[in-house]
């Protein structure tokens, strides 16, 4: 079929069709123009002025040479195939003209219902148009029924009726004349939405949006149902297979014959049956998709550009050393042109994104594009074979997991019991430790296996080298419930960001608290973390490896704290996507204390006997907020430590929290901050507390 030319309609005498066809996207549908002697009808007006204008060109010229009825009719009334209708002036100008909908969609239309018409995801109005033809009402598919029409001022017999598929499948229909024995078939599709149909005119047929029904992004839509679906596809794929139709006109995207839509609808059924339990595509869903969109093809950028960057050092180092051969193999390992252009094209799209050209819809489908793409590039098994296999891995996962994100589904975690304190002991150990063995170099017995460890030696590259890394393990810890390896991989963006920053130093902590773990990392102020999109990637990659995660900072350090389920308490199942920080209430047997202003010699005695109150009437888990505190001298001090030294007495603890700068500043450099347990947020410290 010729895009945009007037070409005869299979199956109908004396019927052309002009076909408006555009690349896949939401922003437009295809459309399509049927012209009979009698008769103009228009499928999907679509979503862009300019494609209006044409089609409208066409129209006039149509009701010009012999005035005629035009027939808009809707597949659904998501906005890309209908917004021009609502909209364009040159529309409501057209004499003659009737608009046909599906009722639950004509009701949507009346109700200016956002969601059910995707105003709410693409950010537009929904308009108005007037409805002459309510498509397929409740209870078609019974017996045969004719009804009078007034039909642009003249009277016509619309049929509903079913249609017989064979099998024992029927198909409710509603057919209106089009010329001589030619009528036009309307067939309910429900499934991508309530209002789905199909249309059929002699051996063509109109499929609307149902070939893209299971598509990511589509799937979950409001109205979407995967049981409507599937049936649909079953009597879609029978009609078909009646041999009645030999061209398919989908709403997006290149005509199919029918052979082929046959086997697309099948396997669409296998991936429809796949589907149940999918998220809702909502506003909420779509900007917090976007997000993760930004955040994980800014990491793929870097951990590609660092892969890419190590292939071709190794290569060049391998030429250098006259081995030909096992240089251009690594330049073959991946295509870093293509690549590049990929992560450019994202670049340059995530830069319209902020500056307000682009939806979150767009970019949430942009990066589900070129995340496939990348994994078709992308050959793990051959990389790991000669660069560090946490490097190798956390590429494929990210680029899966926003697939599986994208799809509507939660990535998949797979917590088991995990000793904390040993795993963050043998990461410690192993950032420093080369993947290869000295001895194989030495012990290769071919050619090849000295390149390739030869290869496996040049391409190491240590980035912690200048970091030192304080351990202190927790005593005793419960296994933590933890997806280890999206834990590791977690471990090793923090590391790799504070370091590569020019972080130095860094203190990490293990510990626990009733039926909970937890990883502490405490660092100097680094730029990287003041990034809220850092802060985001490490939260969302703390809650897919089954935790959760707080990230806060003073003046002069950054402190990272992972916390996660306890084995045996009743936290241990697979988290939800949550986050701390939520305002938790004090647990009852808590005391909270919220001094403020000033303390010192002159207020230090009221804050005393505050806690001296607390301490008398049996409180001993005592959570002191610095929050509103400006100043506090040596005498505050005090009357900290000593309430402290009588809960320990008593099996109890303080702790401290909230701390503004200045109040930080004083218990630092004064060496108190080694004699308490100071937190960032009041639900840290009761977690820290427990019951």
């Amino acid at each position: 079929m010729v895009n945009q030319v007037w070409q005869p309609l299979p199956g109908v005498g004396g019927v052309l069709i002009y076909p408006f066809l555009r690349k896949v996207d939401i922003v437009s549908s295809n459309s399509y123009l049927v012209a009979a002697p009698g008769l103009v009808v228009l499928v999907d007006p679509g979503g862009l002025p300019g494609q209006a204008d044409d089609l409208l060109r066409e129209i006039e010229t149509l009701i010009t040479e012999k005035p005629r009825p035009v027939l808009v009719c809707l597949t659904h009334v998501h906005l890309d195939h209908c917004h021009q209708l609502l909209h364009h002036p040159g529309f409501r100008a057209i004499p003659r003209m009737l608009v046909a909908v599906q009722e639950s969609g004509a009701r949507a239309l009346e109700a200016h219902d956002r969601a059910a018409t995707i105003a709410d995801l693409i950010r537009q109005e929904v308009g108005t148009t007037r409805i002459d033809i309510r498509l397929l009402p409740p209870g078609v598919g019974g017996e045969h029924r004719d009804e009078l029409l007034n039909f642009a001022g003249t009277s016509v017999i619309t049929c509903l009726d079913s249609l017989s598929l064979g099998g024992g499948l029927t198909m409710p229909r509603q057919t209106l004349p089009l010329e001589g024995d030619a009528t036009i078939e309307f067939l309910p599709a429900p499934g991508h939405s309530p209002d789905s149909i199909c249309i059929r005119i002699g051996e063509t047929l109109f499929l609307g949006d149902l070939l893209f029904s299971t598509a990511p992004g589509v799937a979950g839509l409001k109205g979407w149902d995967q049981k409507a679906l599937l049936s649909t596809l079953d009597r879609v794929i029978a009609l078909l297979q009646k041999g009645c139709i030999t061209l398919c006109l989908p709403g997006h995207g290149r005509p199919l014959d029918a052979a082929t839509t046959v086997r697309t609808l099948q396997e669409m059924k296998k991936e429809a049956s796949r589907l149940e339990g999918i998220e809702s595509v909502n506003p909420e869903w779509v900007k917090d998709t976007a997000a993760y969109a930004g955040e994980l093809m800014g990491e793929v950028d870097r951990l590609f550009t660092v892969i890419a960057g190590r292939l071709v050092y190794v290569a060049h180092v391998l030429e250098e050393l006259e081995e030909a051969g096992e240089a251009e193999r690594f330049r073959g390992m991946i295509d870093s042109d293509l690549v590049d252009e990929l992560l450019s094209d994202f670049n340059r799209f995530s830069l319209d994104f902020h500056s307000g050209q682009v939806l979150d819809i767009h970019l949430a489908l942009k990066a589900n594009q070129i995340s496939q793409k990348l994994e078709k590039i992308y050959q793990g098994e051959m990389l790991s074979s000669v660069l560090d296999l946490s490097l190798v891995r956390r590429v494929g996962r990210l680029l899966e997991d926003y697939t599986v994100t994208f799809r509507g589904f939660r990535p998949r975690i797979e917590p088991g019991p995990t000793d904390l304190s040993a795993v963050v002991r043998e990461m410690v150990a192993a950032i420093s430790r080369p993947p290869y063995q000295e001895e194989g170099i030495i012990e290769a017995e071919t050619e090849e296996d000295f390149a390739r460890a030869l290869a496996l030696r040049i391409a190491y590259v240590n980035p912690f080298e200048h970091l030192h890394i304080e351990y202190f393990p927790g005593e005793n810890l419960p296994p933590g419930m933890v997806d280890r390896e999206r834990f590791l991989d977690l471990l090793l963006y923090i590391l790799e960001k504070i370091s590569v920053a020019g972080v130095s130093s860094l203190q990490v902590a293990t510990g626990g608290t009733n039926g909970r773990v937890f990883v502490k990392l405490q660092f100097p102020v680094s730029s990287a973390f003041m990034e809220e999109n850092v802060r985001r990637f490490v939260a969302r990659g703390c809650s897919l490896s089954n935790g959760r995660c707080e990230i806060s900072g003073t003046r002069e350090n950054t402190t990272v704290f992972m916390e996660y389920p306890a084995l045996g308490s009743l936290q241990d199942g697979v988290r939800g996507d949550e986050s701390s920080g939520t305002g938790e209430p004090i647990p009852a047997k808590h005391r909270l204390i919220v001094p403020s202003g000033r303390i010192d010699g002159a207020s230090a005695p009221v804050l005393e006997g505050e806690l001296s109150r607390a301490i008398d009437e049996g409180n001993r888990r005592i959570v002191v907020n610095l929050s509103s505190v400006d100043y506090m001298s040596s005498a505050g001090l005090r009357v900290l430590l000593a309430a402290m030294k009588r809960l320990k007495k008593a099996d109890g603890n303080l702790v401290l929290c909230a701390m503004k700068p200045f109040v930080q500043e004083v218990f630092d450099l004064t060496g108190f901050s080694r004699i308490f347990t100071i937190c960032e947020s009041e639900e840290e410290a009761t977690r820290l507390l427990g019951p």
